[in-house]
């Protein structure tokens, strides 16, 4: 994804080659022999009519070739003349290094770079030591016209290069979720955003994708907000809240709680719903489907009031007051109150996703769990590290808690997230072909001095899929939506639901298998005619033998399966297409030396030529398809 190329310019000092003249005529011929095979654009005979010239004049900085690859530097460093070293043949090549990045400016602030002021982001940031390998020394010397001679000194190092660094990262899916997370930017007039997408069972990071908005209202990885930012998350948060009281064996997915209108007070603050129940009273999973503040805030005001401490020690638990620990530098820190400091308020606020601010890494982690059985797993994002074609460090899944919930909290909490999506929130990620399940947000935040006064948004949606076995958790944050909405299921779920569509077809063990027809409990459908061989390899995929199959074939059912009757395909004269595939209807009338055009789509219906017309040569038929 990202590569620092050294190349070389190769300069000979011709002071060197004056001092040890034999060695220089000696290998001459030689070394312009294979200049020409490297360097073809000019000849032997050219390479040594300039190497005389400036062997002559005892140039002190004869440039002989400008950015040699690394390659081609070691090869020439093997050459007769230039083998016998710097000081007698006057050989050097200084370097240069150009940065590479096959793939433009994909995931580029996660991978990193080492900007004008020498700070360094992302990964290489990270592993700047094992990247840069060992730097070269030259001793150089400045002469007239501001050109650097390379002096011939002891104290010269020879460069090595640095170890390379594999990510996790699939390319595919990187792109994809950079694409659907810049279009959706560009739909909702959004600031920043960020999507990551892991392997629920491993950690692995598949794609992280950050892009903030720059001043000419183009979008760019100006940050990563996945790991660097902590925000209020909302919503998200209520499944943190009903996992601790589950835990605590305060409530089921059954348990009843009063809603009224949708509104409830709590000291001087009044909590709402965004829509107005459906009934005055709601189950607990009905309250996470349809994402009720209130239900969520008065079972935590209910069961904690009195002991702050035990809803502040799950939180602690879930890994919500400590930085995320990852390869990538300067995650973000989460800002979470001691429960000797919380209001009268903070409990029910808290319950439902604000007075705590953690990044979306912290929430991805937490789903995670919920998605692979109960494990608090780390993230990570390097694979392993190689040196040349030896891996001298690998990454291993490192599980920072073996059972963070209850096997019964984990079936609950995934009943509950499964619904939001079948009957929720978020029946707009519904498909018939991949079962998601997840929690929308969306988040009122504050905005600098002016606080909550002026209406500013946060969209998420955090889930895994496929829900009945969990293999990926993704969580994607939209922050300021200004356009075209603001609720998560619409913001953020759509990126969601692209990405995973892309894993999906990208998957094909989550692809469930096609329904098998057998001969005598369902009427096999009849392919009218075709190759023979083909007919008989997919009749009995469906459990049917062909009798009497030949080259080609018209195919009929009897009470036995299926027959088939020869078709005499005459040299010189028009076949009979009709009811064939295109394929095989193309294939038979260009052997017999025909022009086909075709019309429509699906089988051969009619043809423009009758069948039994002599062939005449630059006929063209018409094929008609239905």
């Amino acid at each position: 994804m990202a590569t620092t190329l050294p190349t070389f310019d190769i300069v000979i000092d011709f002071r060197a080659t004056r001092r040890n003249s034999d060695i220089f005529k000696d290998n001459i011929d030689s070394v312009v022999l294979l200049l020409g095979a490297m360097y073809p654009e000019k000849t032997a005979q050219q390479y040594k009519a300039e190497l005389w010239r400036a062997y002559k004049k005892k140039k002190p900085y004869y440039l002989l070739k400008r950015n040699a690859t690394y390659v081609q530097y070691n090869d020439m460093k093997q050459w007769p003349l230039f083998r016998d070293g710097q000081y007698k043949s006057g050989m050097i090549g200084v370097q240069n290094d150009k940065r590479l990045m096959p793939f433009g400016y994909l995931a580029q602030r996660t991978i990193g770079f080492t900007n004008k002021t020498g700070k360094q982001v992302g990964l290489e940031g990270s592993f700047n030591k094992d990247l840069q390998g060992v730097k070269g020394q030259l001793m150089v010397q400045k002469i007239a016209g501001g050109i650097v001679v390379p002096l011939n000194a002891a104290e010269s190092i020879t460069p090595q290069p640095g170890k390379d660094i594999y990510t996790t990262i699939d390319i595919s899916l990187q792109d994809v979720a950079e694409d659907a997370l810049h279009r959706a930017l560009k739909h909702h007039n959004a600031e920043h955003g960020c999507v990551v997408l892991i392997e629920s069972n491993t950690g692995k990071i598949k794609a992280i994708a950050n892009l903030g908005r720059m001043n000419d209202s183009s979008y760019a990885e100006i940050q990563n907000y996945a790991v660097g930012e902590a925000t209020e998350p909302g919503s998200t948060f209520k499944l943190a809240t009903v996992a601790a009281l589950m835990e605590d064996g305060f409530v089921t997915n059954n348990t009843s709680v009063e809603v009224g209108n949708g509104s409830a007070q709590f000291g001087d603050r009044i909590i709402k719903d965004h829509d107005a129940p459906e009934t005055p009273s709601l189950t607990l999973k009905r309250a996470i489907e349809v994402s009720s503040n209130v239900a969520i805030a008065k079972l935590a005001q209910q069961h904690y009031a009195a002991n702050k401490q035990k809803l502040h020690n799950h939180l602690v638990q879930f890994g919500f007051n400590t930085a995320v620990k990852i390869e990538l530098p300067g995650p973000g820190q989460t800002r979470f109150a001691d429960y000797k400091k919380w209001s009268a308020t903070t409990i029910p606020y808290l319950a439902h996703g604000y007075e705590i601010c953690i990044t979306p890494m912290h929430t991805l982690m937490f789903y995670n769990a919920i998605a692979n059985g109960g494990k608090l797993i780390q993230p990570y994002i390097v694979e392993k590290v190689k040196e040349y074609n030896t891996t001298i460090d690998s990454t291993e899944t490192v599980v920072i808690n073996e059972q963070l919930l209850k096997p019964s909290t984990v079936r609950q909490l995934r009943e509950m997230l499964e619904a939001v999506v079948l009957t929720g929130t978020a029946t707009n990620l519904k498909t018939d072909y991949l079962k998601v399940a997840g929690k929308t947000g969306t988040a009122k935040i504050a905005d600098g001095k002016r606080g909550y006064a002026v209406p500013k948004y946060q969209a998420s949606f955090c889930g895994y899929f496929p829900a009945e076995n969990p293999q990926y958790t993704m969580i994607v944050v939209i922050n300021s939506p200004s356009a075209n909405g603001y609720y998560g299921n619409v913001v953020a779920g759509s990126i969601f639901k692209e990405v995973a569509d892309k894993v999906y077809s990208l998957s094909l063990h989550m692809h469930k298998p096609v329904q098998q027809l057998y001969a005598g409990s369902k009427k096999l459908p009849l392919i009218e005619k075709g190759a023979g061989t083909d007919m008989e390899k997919i009749y009995a995929f469906l459990g049917t033998k062909v009798e009497d199959v030949s080259d080609w074939v018209a195919l009929s059912g009897n009470s036995n399966g299926i027959s088939a009757t020869e078709i005499d395909n005459d040299i010189n004269v028009v076949p009979d297409v009709t009811g064939m595939s295109l394929k095989d209807a193309i294939y038979l009338l260009e052997t017999q030396g025909l022009k086909v055009k075709v019309e429509g789509h699906g089988t051969v219906k009619k043809q423009s030529l009758r069948p039994g017309e002599r062939i005449s040569k630059g006929l063209i038929i018409t094929l008609q398809l239905s």
